[in-house]
């Protein structure tokens, strides 16, 4: 029998005002892609384009923002409203990650990675981001 975490490839999402950057890992914490994106809704399909590409066959992305309620917010929502798995990561989590490495480098890059191996390890633990606590705030 197969691990359910071989089932679903993992999008960890580093957060940016005006750009977020993703990274793309699969249950072997091996990198399988890496894109940018600017932070407006036209190119988060981009995104889900993207991540469908390198989703194989009966996989299913889950996908970690470290910031669903500020620069996240409104990827966060289109992401529910489309159906996706999307869980919270705290950024504590994201960080002793990051620390927990000899080399301590910090880019965008290395950020997305650690969130998606947050996201691999701990995928039973993680709140699922709240759409509705998202439209409370928008409202």
């Amino acid at each position: 029998m197969s691990h359910y975490k071989q089932y679903h490839i993992y999008v960890g999402l580093d957060l940016h005002k005006a750009h977020h950057t993703a990274v793309i890992i699969n249950c072997w914490n091996e990198r399988l892609g890496e894109i940018q994106i600017e932070n407006k809704p036209s190119a988060f399909d981009d995104l889900m384009k993207f991540v469908k590409k390198h989703t194989a066959k009966g996989l299913t992305p889950v996908y970690g923002l470290e910031d669903t309620g500020g620069n996240g917010r409104a990827l966060a929502v289109h992401l529910v409203e489309k159906n996706q798995i999307v869980k919270e990561v705290n950024s504590a989590l994201s960080y002793s990650e990051r620390m927990s490495h000899a080399t301590t480098q910090k880019s965008d890059s290395w950020d997305a990675f650690c969130i998606a191996k947050v996201l691999l390890a701990r995928l039973d633990e993680l709140p699922d981001a709240n759409p509705q606590d998202l439209y409370w705030t928008l409202g």
